[in-house]
């Protein structure tokens, strides 16, 4: 298979203050933010420069690639950053293994393989090399894909048609789910995909569909604009932009609870702890206590990507034109 890559759906983050800052007290390693000073106006205040002297991270790679067309995943130790025409693996240490792959847009790393659409059909790419063979045909091409155990998902819409949730069936797509609004913010744990659907009038609500098929279920439904992600491995975290909260929803999508009020956290990704960033930095919002620990502030950087597991925190940040960089936190330090 001849390979070259179209585009990689990136993401954009809002450029405007946390609302709280971090604590000027001595420093340490992980700095809970207290809350903002608010104006008599109402509005919070600018947040006042504040440095801490925090663990600097490991840059594990920097390349000239624009940040907003890129993905990362990680597994263990390894991190994969995705780019516009190949995939990147890297381990601290070793030479950056890359292979050259048809992306398209919205790829997604299983636990063997790297999944991906081009040229009318869905790919599959192992993870340390060889050959890439095709998992089905498939006209239209999907807009992302994301996976859990086995299990493979994509949101599909054409130009004329509804949105669609759809799977494989063996070598042929299965529609899931439509509607006539939009479906986003794919999310899938276990056999369970979530999902966000904007309704006619503007409301949105959360749904989930098994891959072996059965009937939609729904959350209650809510107004203003919808989360650009729903993310998390064994309940759903999402940030409502209407409200300035960090929201967890169980997975029967009926028992919900705000995490934190009044910070802005985009982009964002759960790993037992909630992981946020914003203009000012990188923080954790810990399960323990719900409150935002700096783990990065003040480098004046910009935050596109954020991954997570057991051990490390990862994320990538926009350089400059054309320009990013890979980097890395353990989760142990930043309990100190």
């Amino acid at each position: 298979m001849s390979v070259r890559s179209v585009v990689i759906a990136g993401a954009a983050v809002l450029l405007f203050s946390c609302r709280r800052t971090p604590s000027p007290s001595p420093p340490v390693a992980s700095s809970v933010v207290p809350a903002a000073s608010v104006s008599s106006s109402g509005s919070p205040r600018q947040p006042k420069e504040s440095t801490p002297k925090l663990l600097q991270p490991t840059t594990l790679v920097e390349m000239p690639v624009a940040a907003y067309a890129t993905s990362l995943a990680l597994e263990d130790d390894v991190v994969y950053l995705l780019t516009s025409n190949a995939a990147y693996r890297i381990t601290e240490g070793q030479p950056v293994q890359g292979i050259q792959l048809d992306l398209g847009i919205g790829p997604v790393v299983t636990e063997s393989a790297i999944i991906f659409w081009s040229k009318g059909s869905i790919w599959s790419a192992p993870k340390h090399g060889g050959e890439v063979r095709a998992l089905a045909k498939l006209a239209h091409q999907p807009q992302y894909f994301v996976a859990s155990k086995g299990h493979l998902a994509w949101v599909d819409h054409s130009d004329a048609g509804p949105y669609s949730i759809q799977t494989l069936d063996g070598r042929k797509p299965r529609v899931l789910a439509t509607a006539s609004g939009e479906l986003s913010a794919l999310n899938m744990i276990d056999d369970s995909v979530f999902f966000v659907q904007r309704a006619e009038d503007n409301s949105w609500r959360v749904g989930r569909v098994r891959v072996q098929g059965g009937d939609v279920e729904y959350s209650t439904s809510r107004t203003g604009q919808t989360p650009a992600m729903l993310t998390g491995t064994d309940s759903l975290v999402y940030y409502d932009l209407k409200t300035s909260e960090i929201r967890r929803l169980q997975t029967d999508l009926k028992r919900e609870e705000t995490w934190l009020k009044d910070f802005v956290c985009t982009p964002l990704y759960e790993a037992t702890n909630i992981y946020c960033a914003c203009v000012e930095g990188l923080f954790e919002v810990r399960a323990t206590d719900h409150k935002p620990h700096v783990l990065i502030y003040g480098r004046h950087e910009t935050i596109t990507y954020i991954r997570a597991n057991s051990q490390y925190i990862v994320w990538t940040v926009d350089k400059g034109p054309d320009k990013l960089a890979v980097y890395r936190l353990p989760v142990e330090a930043t309990r100190n």
